[in-house]
């Protein structure tokens, strides 16, 4: 429902069926934004949607990767959202984009005038810019950082190692979302009373993204060997899916579950885990500043996690005793993590998962919420 009394915020996002971008959407409709958005559609997760209430006005299809390609589209959707926003008796409050691509686009179609929220959940461009190409992107960042008036990150690594390199006076306008557990989330699915206690098969998941091979496929050949002591369970998609599908054929120890949407399966889904493989490749930049959604989600329901050596993450999880950290660079790295879970291990860290205060895994809004409203004046 509209109400023309509110403000209007507008939010571009790349994709319509990442959950970080309907939590955000939330968000602004709690500091008192009606919210229109303009997104594009990709291949993947399409069980995740913007909440029924908002306005989607989709940019059509474009592919993951691809940055050059995808030029043309880019330029089509910044006359199509200008055509649109002629339809609006009211100018939009504030612009909120996801990413470069879509900051240019808000900056091209939206007037200047108009406050920017720019949000980045992964730095697509990291340092040292080297390349002509890195440059020429960095050159466009530089242009976007100027224009906003807010940079949200969902790691203060992407501030430290990052954009404080670009601009050293942008710690001013910043702002740390870590992208923690929604809290409707939070509200449907209580939090276990006690510690799983595992027993053999240990069930070892993997849930989200299938991106990183020599860090997925890895395991699985460990695993597949260990049939009666270990099971992978994999959930979600990505470029690895057909891989993996073709292992779950040969082993019967190997799973494969689907695609699945947060806001309905996540319970189910960490409670037929016993440890959460988090496990990404730190020879990358991005991969060595984020804090993934599986920092919260796992440790909320109560499973442990494993992860890569020299990341921010691994620095999250050896601070707060809540899992296990592995090299992936290392030979024989999956086979040495198995040989060290055993059911009591696994137990311990369940617990120690337990203890840690909501706040930790949780989202809030309350002190971001106040800077959204005085935005918008």
């Amino acid at each position: 429902m509209i109400y023309e009394d509110k403000p209007r915020a507008v939010i571009l996002s790349p994709t319509a069926s990442q959950p970080r971008y309907h939590r955000r959407t939330a968000m602004l409709m709690e500091a008192g934004y009606n919210v229109n958005v303009y997104a594009f559609q990709r291949s993947y997760y399409a069980e995740n949607t913007y909440p029924e209430t908002v306005e989607v006005i989709g940019l059509g299809e474009v592919e993951s990767g691809r940055y050059f390609n995808r030029i043309p589209k880019l330029l089509q959707s910044v006359f199509r959202v200008r055509k649109h926003e002629k339809k609006h008796s009211k100018a939009p409050a504030i612009i909120y984009a996801f990413g470069l691509d879509m900051a240019l686009i808000g900056s091209l179609a939206m007037p200047r005038s108009t406050p920017l929220i720019y949000e980045i959940g992964d730095i697509r461009n990291p340092l040292p810019h080297n390349r002509l190409t890195q440059k020429i992107f960095a050159i466009f960042e530089k242009k976007v950082i100027a224009r906003c008036q807010m940079l949200a990150v969902t790691s203060p690594g992407f501030i430290s190692d990052y954009f404080s390199l670009l601009d050293p006076g942008i710690g001013q306008k910043t702002m740390v979302i870590e992208n923690k557990l929604a809290r409707e989330v939070a509200a449907k699915f209580s939090r276990p009373m006690k510690p799983q206690v595992p027993s053999k098969p240990l069930k070892i998941g993997y849930i989200g993204f299938f991106k990183y091979k020599d860090c997925i496929l890895p395991l699985i050949d460990a695993v597949s060997k260990r049939k009666g002591d270990f099971e992978l369970h994999f959930y979600g998609e990505g470029p690895l899916k057909k891989d993996i599908l073709t292992y779950t054929a040969k082993h019967g120890n190997i799973f494969y579950h689907g695609s699945f949407a947060s806001s309905r399966d996540l319970q189910t889904i960490y409670e037929s885990v016993n440890l959460s493989y988090v496990v990404y490749d730190n020879r990358d930049a991005n991969v060595q500043m984020a804090l993934p959604n599986k920092l919260y989600d796992g440790p909320y329901f109560g499973v442990p996690l494993v992860v890569a050596e020299n990341t921010l993450l691994a620095e999250r999880v050896r601070e707060l005793g809540i899992g296990l950290v592995v090299d992936p660079r290392a030979e024989g790295f999956a086979d040495q993590l198995l040989d060290e879970l055993t059911p009591e291990l696994l137990a311990n860290l369940s617990a120690a998962t337990l203890e840690l205060e909501l706040c930790h895994m949780v989202e809030n809004y309350d002190d971001i919420i106040p800077k959204l409203i005085q935005l918008g004046k």
